[in-house]
């Protein structure tokens, strides 16, 4: 690979080393047009563009070629205001005249044309597409000018591509005969997901990612088990709970997994590249049982699944010994088991059916699991299969003749009092299991 330093010392600047090797097989897998789809607002496309087109530029050094589409909100309203175009707003739409299309068309070129010059200017290349949406007048007439979209034309997309080129898209819609007409930003890059299928598709905010109420990033929401939830408790509301409601809407409407994140610009590479990210990650998910006791567990079913997971079976007072979680597929696919062990958080096995292995139902489960319990600890057999995987999810590991102690979220103390717990556990399968 003709760039391998430059690559190495890419992880090594994020911290994400020992992910090189996933990013690799990423980075040689694909259609390189698939690779992620960017939405940028408006607001923090003035706020953060030095550090977006820094970081886009830097992908282009990587042959990585995201395609970015942004909206303009913020300063379509100043210049409307500078024209003294007046307008009105229905149903969170802008009512929009002739003249004012017109003017958001011109703002929208000029945002397209900055992202573009930043790009060039931080040593990257990118091409602006300002005429790739297709679109027909809003059912609703008293909307004027606001244009429901029809079809995105991928052409342009794959050719700024093919020549090395970032494709930056303006969100201006246009009929047959040329007519401009004010589309939704939002709406654009769902489109252009539903076309393109990418790997993942992140919507970059001043904000960071999907808040709680008392202004924490939520770092993983689990589109089917969370978000009616959530509604109903309050933690997301207004614009946040209708983006959550679209984004499900998506994914369900899409034929492949993908994954969609909610982050800063400040966060962009580390989002795209390493495993735990910063912002909120969002995916439809699967339904998880969390259980606090083996009150309601079908127990046989769960020995029949950890036992086939891990080729041997368990002691038998296993479901004696005292549980705190136990997170389950209802369909008894996937199983974390949590344990309490000298004061801290111990996941005590891990299970996947093999029938269900590529479907991301580990990954909920797993995702869920740091939700709840951010600091854990685990130990697994020396030549575990699986260890490859815990290595990358882990932030640290001590290899043992017989175990690897892996952690996640803990401090040095914690961490000396964790091998040791873990080191002393009794078996948990019978033979030289887990």
């Amino acid at each position: 690979m003709e760039n391998y330093e430059f690559i190495i010392n890419f992880f090594r600047s994020i911290g994400a080393t020992k992910e090189a090797n996933m990013y690799l097989r990423l980075f040689k897998r694909g259609n390189p047009s698939r690779f992620a789809v960017i939405k940028v607002g408006g607001k923090t496309l003035t706020n953060s563009l030095p550090v977006l087109s820094g970081d886009l530029a830097y992908l282009t050094n990587l042959d990585l070629f995201p395609v970015v589409v942004h909206g303009g909100g913020p300063q379509i309203d100043r210049e409307l205001d500078v024209r003294r175009i007046e307008f009105t707003k229905k149903d969170g739409l802008r009512v929009t005249s002739k003249d004012a299309v017109e003017v958001i068309r011109e703002v929208l070129e000029g945002e397209n044309r900055k992202a573009v010059d930043a790009i060039r200017l931080q040593g990257g290349d990118a091409e602006g597409i300002r005429n790739a949406v297709s679109a027909s007048p809003h059912a609703d007439r008293d909307l004027g000018y606001v244009g429901e979209v029809t079809g995105i034309d991928l052409k342009p997309v794959f050719r700024a591509i093919r020549m090395d080129r970032v494709p930056v898209i303006s969100p201006v819609g246009f009929d047959k005969t040329g007519q401009a007409y004010n589309v939704n930003a939002d709406v654009v890059a769902r489109s252009l997901v539903m076309a393109l299928k990418p790997k993942k598709f992140i919507l970059l905010t001043d904000e960071g990612g999907v808040r709680d109420p008392e202004g924490r990033i939520i770092p993983f929401i689990n589109l089917t088990t969370d978000l009616g939830p959530m509604i109903e408790r309050g933690d997301v509301s207004g614009g946040m709970a209708l983006k959550l409601r679209e984004i499900k809407q998506l994914l369900e409407d899409l034929p492949t997994t993908m994954f969609v994140t909610i982050t800063s610009p400040h966060s962009l590479i580390k989002e795209l590249f390493t495993v735990k990210g910063s912002g909120t990650f969002i995916k439809l998910g699967s339904e998880i049982e969390i259980h606090n006791s083996w009150r309601g567990v079908n127990r046989d079913r769960v020995r029949s699944l950890v036992e086939a997971s891990f080729g041997r079976k368990l002691v038998r007072d296993y479901f004696k010994r005292p549980v705190t979680s136990i997170l389950l597929d209802p369909k008894y696919r996937a199983i974390a088991i949590m344990r309490k062990v000298a004061g801290m958080d111990y996941l005590d096995k891990f299970a996947v059916r093999r029938e269900a292995q590529g479907e991301g139902l580990g990954r909920d489960i797993w995702l869920a699991m740091l939700q709840k319990y951010p600091k854990i600890f685990w130990r697994s057999r020396a030549g575990n299969p699986i260890n490859t995987w815990y290595f990358e999810q882990s932030t640290g590991a001590r290899k043992f003749p017989d175990w690897t102690v892996f952690w996640i979220g803990m401090d040095d103390v914690r961490i000396r009092a964790a091998i040791r717990a873990a080191l002393a556990l009794p078996p948990t399968l019978v033979g030289a299991g887990k």
